[in-house]
């Protein structure tokens, strides 16, 4: 009995089991699904519960369990199973239960649902002793980096910032090769890599088309976060709460646009804080537009470091050179203008060279085609162009290029280049009027110096490096395959231009600053935009029909040449916009110049220009600046004069800017009735002017019209008298006014309706002016910046007061309240500043030079802004002080001898 029981345990009744619940998946299947159903939701309820315990977790800066990550992950496989689960059980109602395929069916989907169940049964029951951990921290990384040279003061003062609680985000800026990448690696490795007081550094190279989430997860996986599911604004939350209760540094290299702080959950480190975030970039306006509190320029290497370097990377062959090869050796370094991977490139493209006709060669390389040095394209040149490729638009692109036409190292006068723009097209003529093209002109510059692109001279002028230099001919000659696209041979000592075929490809052609005596022959250049040939003072010649096949040329400068008459076939540029004859030896226009239609910038100034045939200026419809300051001035006006008439010059509708000499008073007279031709003129030179006595600054209606103006330059007038500055006497309301028996004059004193007049007269020079004298009537020359008086003999004063019987003890006069420069020379009987008991105040003067005024003993006037007066030992020594020992104190240390 026991046996057959036993048999019927083990056999039977698990056979009677498994038919029995074989029959019940089929014929209770609806029960298991809504089983499945209810199980999933009650798991469900505890997953939600365990997902907002580790959400608060995360946002105190937790990290969610690997057991807890490991239980929410399975439920959300466990959650798509049993979809799946469902999605089959509502298809297999389209087959008949009593078919086979259907009881199967129903069969498998009853089993999986009560083994799913089960596993979902197990899930609820787990239970956790912590949802959430404290992070685990990368909390420094070494970076790989390269011996630098010269770095010392900027690790310096990024170490003095670190240790600035008021300065949190740090910007260094500077152009792409100048070692910013190694500056920060090492600023890494010395100063953060166990710093006391930081919890985390973190190192990130942003690219130019940076992915934000990939940043966020480069500064979460450093954290010891990890976010799979999260989204950007999710990540974002958890950074800002973990990175908020940290003192952090966090580095982005190479950053070519503003990074969104916010947006990646950074938060900006606040005063007293330790936290920092550094940045470099090429662009200065990222630091700006990211509020950086404190910008660090990255310069080149100074001389002694940049040749330290280049021998380094030379080697052997600077080991024990003959003088000559270091002598070339140095030129090369020279050229690298202190960059160091031109330094690097360049030393080790020359490291096998031994001869002196080696380094030679290296040396025409760098000036004429850089980019067939070894290396050169791929290592240092490529890379610079990223910064020209990123730049927002051609027209500054083609700026930039424009500025590799002058010679290498040039200082360049910024509106050079904007003229010469708005000749080719680059700058467009949208505004109304010039000072506002120029003013676009400026911006164009201004963002190439942001960009690192250009360098800043002073406010006038710009400096391009030699590797961008280099750069930028590259470019322009389709990275190099097109040598004579643009011919740029500026400054290298040319005696004579190459022959007309190396022209005949050309767009641009710059030989200027060269020692070319003569032009003899007559290239064919279809495609010339661009022809520069200024500053060849030896050039004379000129060949004729030298321009005749040159049909598309719109920029031509000539100036600084020796050239004495243009070549005939000039009438066959028939786009030139831009001529500059400027201190040429010209004495005679050919008629061809009327030819010239297009013209929009013809410069005449500084030339000994007698003729210009009539009809000419009057055919130059679209000229928008005409200089001819120290030029032409026998303008006919009624009787007077013996040129053109001055009507040609008023048929010049669209001129903008005038530069213009006046030879007789009806002249001068006709320009100041002239609206047109009023309103545009720039500088004003007044020469001989027979019969001219008078002339009265600010108030005379010579110049209500002339509300550009910023120089007037009278010369040689030998009838003139005086030179008068009258305006209204109102004195101002300010403490000065309180001093005992002490008068201030002219001091801001212009009232709204008369500041209209001059408002923009920034320099005065009289010359050569026999009899003249100033006299001063009340009011002042708002604007004016320098004063220049040279060789004026019956000069006794610089003012004389028209009313001078005043009985007040003191009166202060305050004629020139701008005024920076004085400069007076050859003037014998000069011997006061002013007249009585008036006192010169200056309340602006930087600097003072005195020449050749011998009578001169004293310095009566008031200069509190005074840094250096200039003349020599001779009249220094015999200045009398009168026992004034404060002015002979105050004044002492400011002298400057001329030698």
């Amino acid at each position: 009995m026991e046996f057959v029981a036993s048999i019927f345990e083990n056999v039977f009744r698990p056979l009677k089991d498994f038919f029995a619940k074989t029959y019940g998946y089929v014929a209770s299947s609806e029960y298991y699904m809504e089983a499945l159903e209810d199980e999933m939701n009650e798991l469900k309820s505890k997953r939600d519960d365990v997902r907002r315990m580790v959400d608060a977790a995360e946002r105190q800066g937790l990290e969610a369990t690997s057991q807890v990550k490991w239980w929410l992950e399975s439920i959300d496989k466990l959650e798509e199973q049993v979809a799946l689960i469902k999605a089959d059980y509502e298809a297999r109602d389209r087959l008949q239960v009593d078919q086979a395929a259907g009881i199967r069916v129903t069969y498998r989907l009853s089993k999986k649902a009560d083994e799913t169940m089960e596993e979902a049964r197990n899930l609820k029951e787990r239970t956790f002793a912590k949802v959430a951990d404290e992070l685990v921290q990368v909390r420094f990384e070494e970076m790989p980096t390269v011996p630098v040279v010269g770095m010392g003061p900027i690790l310096e003062q990024l170490k003095a910032c670190l240790g600035d609680n008021e300065v949190g985000i740090i910007g260094i800026f500077g152009m792409a090769g100048v070692g910013k990448t190694a500056l920060l690696n090492k600023f890494n490795n010395e100063y953060l890599v166990g710093a006391e007081g930081i919890n985390v550094a973190i190192y990130i190279e942003v690219t130019r088309n940076y992915d934000l989430s990939k940043i966020q997860k480069i500064i979460g996986d450093r954290l010891g976060l990890s976010w799979e599911k999260k989204g950007p604004k999710e990540r974002a939350v958890v950074l800002y709460k973990v990175l908020s209760k940290m003192n952090f540094v966090i580095i982005f290299d190479d950053l070519w646009e503003p990074i969104n702080l916010r947006m990646l959950g950074i938060p900006v480190p606040k005063q007293q804080s330790k936290s920092k975030i550094v940045l470099s970039t090429r662009i200065e306006d990222v630091c700006d537009r990211m509020d950086v509190r404190r910008k660090i320029k990255f310069d080149c290497l100074p001389w002694e470091h940049a040749w330290e370097l280049f021998q380094e990377k030379v080697g052997d062959a600077l080991a024990h050179p003959n003088p000559e090869i270091r002598r070339q050796a140095e030129s090369v370094a020279m050229k690298c203008g202190g960059l160091p991977l031109a330094l690097i490139t360049v030393g080790r493209a020359l490291a096998s060279k031994r001869t002196t006709k080696e380094w030679k060669h290296a040396i025409t390389v760098l000036k004429i085609a850089p980019w067939q040095l070894l290396g050169m394209e791929n290592d240092l040149l490529v890379p610079l162009k990223h910064s020209y490729d990123c730049l927002p638009n051609d027209k500054l692109r083609l700026c930039l290029l424009y500025c590799s036409l002058f010679p290498e190292d040039f200082s360049i006068f910024k509106e050079w280049i904007i003229g010469y723009c708005i000749g080719e097209g680059f700058i467009d003529d949208l505004y109304t009027e010039m000072d506002e093209i120029y003013n676009k002109g400026h911006d164009l510059l201004g963002d190439l110096k942001t960009a690192s692109l250009l360098e800043s001279e002073d406010e006038e002028h710009i400096k391009m490096h030699p590797m961008v230099r280099a750069m930028a001919l590259w470019i322009a000659s389709d990275s190099g395959t097109k040598e004579t696209k643009w011919l740029v041979r500026a400054g290298i000592g040319l005696k004579e231009a190459l022959g007309a075929e190396k022209w005949n490809d050309a767009e641009r052609i710059s030989f200027m600053r060269n020692n070319i005596f003569e032009l003899y022959e007559q290239p064919r250049c279809p495609s010339l935009k661009t022809l520069m040939l200024q500053s060849n003072p030896a050039l004379q010649k000129i060949c004729d029909g030298f321009f005749q096949y040159m049909p598309t040329l719109r920029v031509l400068d000539l100036s600084h040449t020796s050239i004495n008459e243009l070549p005939s076939g000039l009438g066959a540029l028939g786009q030139l916009q831009y001529l500059d004859l400027y201190n040429t030896n010209i004495k005679v226009l050919p008629s061809e110049l009327g030819e010239l239609v297009n013209l929009r910038f013809l410069l005449l100034s500084h030339m000994p220009l007698e003729t210009i045939p009539n009809g000419v200026m009057c055919r130059l419809t679209l000229l928008q600046v005409l200089y001819m300051d120290l030029s032409y001035g026998d303008w006919k006006v009624g009787t007077s004069g013996n040129g053109v008439d001055f009507q040609e010059l008023e048929s010049l509708r669209r001129l903008k800017a005038f530069d213009a000499t006046m030879q007789t008073p009806a002249a001068l007279q006709q320009l100041a009735q002239s609206p047109r031709l009023a309103g545009s003129t720039r500088n004003l030179l007044i020469k001989t002017a027979a019969g001219l006595k008078t002339l009265e600054l600010p108030s005379s209606d010579l110049w209500k019209n002339m509300t550009k103006l910023k120089r007037i330059w009278v010369v040689t007038c030998a009838d003139l008298e005086e030179v008068v500055i009258n305006g209204p006497d109102v004195r101002p309301e300010n403490d000065l006014n309180t001093l005992t028996n002490t008068i201030i004059r002219g001091y801001n004193t212009v009232p709204d309706e008369e500041q209209s007049v001059l408002p923009d007269l920034e320099s005065i020079i009289l010359q050569g002016l026999q009899k003249a004298k100033i006299m001063y009537k009340g009011g002042c020359l708002q604007q004016l910046s320098s004063l220049f008086i040279w060789y004026c003999p019956g000069l006794e004063h610089l003012i004389s007061c028209a009313n001078d019987e005043s009985e007040e003890p003191l009166v202060i006069i305050e004629a020139f309240p701008k005024l920076k420069e004085l400069y007076l020379h050859g003037l014998p009987r000069f011997k006061s500043f002013s007249t009585g008991r008036y006192l010169l105040c200056f309340p602006s003067l930087v600097s003072l030079k005195v020449i050749e005024c011998p009578k001169l003993k004293t310095l009566e006037l008031s200069a509190k802004d005074l840094l250096e007066i200039h003349g020599t030992n001779e009249w220094w020594n015999t200045l009398e002080w009168e026992d004034d020992t404060e002015v002979k104190e105050r004044f002492m240390p400011l002298f400057r001898p001329l030698r």
